[in-house]
């Protein structure tokens, strides 16, 4: 029997030296889930070997019986009624010998009972297929009526011909076929050695028992301590009790109970079990980061070649690397590893799962799966944290890479970020820096909607870049800020600087219902106070339009905003503010001050007034026209009349037009051509007032009608 025999648990599967790894496959050595399923392969040969070894005791290879050497003769003690040299018994029973003693020397007492000395004695196996057993000891005691012999003072016994119990007593009960050690036993098998205050071995059911401060030492440094150790020879079974641990070189795992079933004919474990606040720790070779487990109860399932291929933990179950720079752990209530030769297939952690992936990134699920090149899916309502992101929804798929962690869904989900930042759409997907945890890329399709704490947006999809400070809206777009609602088939918003750039048939309207502010273009691009809208741009506000190719507006609407119109080389601005319909090449609306300045081949009608001029301004006060100053040149055309000049004023309140200028001049059709440096031009009373250049007032008064 080789109790040692952990050979084949120990053979490297080879999870990081496998030759011939694809090129695509991410370099797993620094991935968490690589790290944490290299923990499960490497740290299960410490609980295999240890459960294997203790059942190699007694299940491996036929006792060979063996010859003792003759010790010298006695003195015969008191109350001895025969004294004989040389003795040999032996129990038949069915045509099967029981057991056989012989010893050097024999004293029958009085009570049938007989003292031997040099003993050597074999107990037979029920069967010729059952090993024997082989007792040994300098004195022993024979009670004929029962069967029952007892040795004392150094006693061996054999259980097969590399294992040895050593004891300073040992019982052999003939009707219950049991042998016993009731004080310390040692066991010693080639570089094992092991001990017990209490060991019993059953003949017919081939249970073996350990009590008491069970302790085994394996020639690769190996410990197993136990309260109980209990061995089923035919049942294929061993167990542990009362407190396991179990100890190697690189680490160690305990709990409350151990058991441990055997391969019928070769002893190999099959399934091993460890349960009771089970925790261990292990140190990979050539690291010096630790890893601990935990949970109410583990169980590995073994191969024939005596590799781990499923490993079970139920209760509270955790698997953390503590140390390092980068804390990582796997919990659930239940965790379920596959292996593939040695091969992680994946992990499976159930019931309130979660998984460390980085600093600062950690899943949470019902259900979380993953395998060795770290992808991970989940069921359920689940929620990702990385960084300062948040996704919150339903079966998530992650690929963890060394540089990248790519996630996607195709169930609804919902992205928070730092300040109040939220988006949701049916399909989501997302790349984050692994260091950093900083968003990379995001994709969210079907029913896109948005919000911070400056606005809301909504649309058929969307992408963030930049870290999530960059979000384009896609497909039927609609921004609303507290100030103005965007619409637009696309809109680029950025968070850095609070800008945003809409194309192909912008909306932008006021929410201001007293101000009923709406402006079409081809492009609308800005930020808070200013807003640049380009291509076939047209504004409406109350009773006020202007079309251009490009505005400015900035400030606040009803709040000193400032508008700028402009058209391109060979067009007009068209405008018509306080039904005054003028075109220009540029336009210039100051709120603040009432102001609205045209420039360039200026053409403005009032009803039956107009004025072309190279620049004109319009004054109001409280939102109604006051006054219109013409410059650099004016034409003024009321009816029949056409009037130039140097400049022009006209006063809402009289209705007069004022000409000025060294060469004004009126022209009517009836009366003719009039000139003065001064020239009024009324409609109320329908007269014309003159002024001369010397300053003394030459007015002339006829009927506009043309009577004489």
């Amino acid at each position: 029997m080789h109790l040692g025999g952990t050979g084949v648990l120990y053979a490297k599967p080879g999870w990081t030296d496998r030759p011939n790894i694809q090129n695509r496959r991410m370099r797993l050595e620094r991935v968490f889930i690589h790290q944490l399923l290299r923990l499960v392969r490497k740290f299960l040969p410490i609980l295999v070997m240890a459960l294997i070894a203790i059942p190699a005791w007694n299940y491996v290879t036929r006792r060979v019986q063996r010859s003792g050497s003759f010790r010298a003769v006695r003195k015969l003690p008191t109350g001895v009624s025969v004294h004989t040299e040389g003795f040999t018994y032996s129990r038949t029973e069915g045509g099967r010998t029981q057991f056989t003693v012989h010893a050097k020397q024999s004293v029958v007492l009085t009570d049938n009972k007989y003292m031997l000395d040099d003993v050597d004695a074999v107990v037979f196996g029920k069967t010729e297929k059952e090993p024997t057993r082989n007792i040994t000891g300098k004195q022993c005691v024979f009670q004929q009526e029962t069967n029952d012999f007892e040795c004392k003072g150094n006693v061996e016994v054999e259980l097969d011909a590399r294992t040895v119990v050593r004891s300073e007593q040992i019982l052999y009960n003939h009707r219950e076929r049991t042998i016993t050690s009731p004080g310390r036993a040692d066991v010693a098998q080639g570089g094992t050695t092991g001990r017990t205050n209490y060991l019993q071995y059953a003949v017919e059911t081939g249970l073996l028992t350990l009590k008491g401060d069970v302790y085994i030492h394996t020639e690769d440094r190996t410990e197993v301590q136990a309260a109980t150790v209990v061995f089923q020879e035919k049942e294929n079974w061993t167990s542990l009790s009362g407190g396991v641990l179990l100890k190697a070189p690189n680490g160690w795992i305990q709990g409350l109970n151990g058991r441990s079933d055997l391969e019928a004919g070769t002893n190999k474990p099959k399934i091993i079990t460890i349960d009771g606040n089970v925790t261990g720790e292990f140190t990979p070779a050539g690291s010096r980061d630790t890893w601990r487990i935990r949970s109410a109860w583990l169980e590995a399932e073994m191969s024939p070649a005596g590799v781990v291929q499923h490993v079970k933990t139920r209760g509270d179950a955790q698997i953390e690397k503590v140390g390092g720079n980068v804390p990582q752990r796997v919990k659930g209530e239940e965790i379920d590893t596959t292996l593939t030769n040695g091969r992680i297939d994946a992990l499976e952690a159930r019931q309130n799962a979660s998984m460390v992936l980085g600093d600062g990134q950690t899943l949470t699920a019902p259900l979380i799966w993953t395998n060795g090149t770290g992808s991970i899916r989940t069921t359920g309502k689940s929620l990702l944290d990385l960084g300062d992101s948040t996704i919150d929804g339903r079966e998530f798929n992650v690929e963890n890479g060394e540089e990248t962690v790519i996630f996607s869904t195709s169930r609804p989900a919902i992205l928070k970020k730092a300040g109040e930042q939220e988006s949701s759409a049916d399909q989501t997907r997302a790349t984050f820096d692994s260091r950093t945890n900083m968003l990379i890329e995001l994709v969210q399709t079907g029913n896109f909607q948005f919000k911070d704490p400056q606005r809301t947006a909504r649309a058929q999809s969307a992408q963030s870049s930049q870290g999530g400070t960059v979000i384009t809206l896609i497909g039927s777009a609609v921004v609303t800020d507290a100030d103005r609602r965007l619409e637009a088939p696309e809109v680029r918003l950025n968070q850095a600087d609070n800008s945003f750039i809409a194309t192909k048939n912008v909306i932008s309207s006021v929410n201001d219902p007293e101000q009923q502010l709406l402006v079409k273009a081809a492009r609308a691009e800005g930020g808070a106070d200013s807003v640049v809208y380009t291509g076939n741009v047209q504004l409406w506000r109350v009773d006020a339009y202007v079309k251009a190719d490009r505005i400015d507006a900035r400030g606040q609407v009803g709040k000193g905003s400032r508008v700028h119109a402009e058209a391109l080389p060979g067009k007009k601005v068209q405008s018509n503010l306080q039904n005054v319909r003028t075109t220009s090449e540029t336009l210039d609306y100051d709120d603040a001050n009432g102001l609205v300045h045209y420039t360039g081949h200026v053409h403005g009608q009032k009803q039956d007034m107009i004025m072309e001029t190279p620049d004109m301004t319009v004054k109001l006060q409280d939102n109604k026209l006051t006054e219109i100053v013409a410059s650099g040149g004016v034409t003024v055309t009321r009816g029949d009349r056409k009037g130039t000049g140097e400049r022009a004023v006209y006063d809402a309140a009289s209705d007069v037009v004022t000409l000025t200028g060294q060469n004004a001049q009126l022209y009517d059709k009836q009366q003719g051509l009039t000139q003065g440096s001064l020239i009024k031009i009324g409609k109320r009373e329908e007269t014309v007032s003159v002024q001369g250049e010397t300053g003394a007032p030459t007015v002339t008064k006829h009927p506009v009608n043309g009577k004489k």
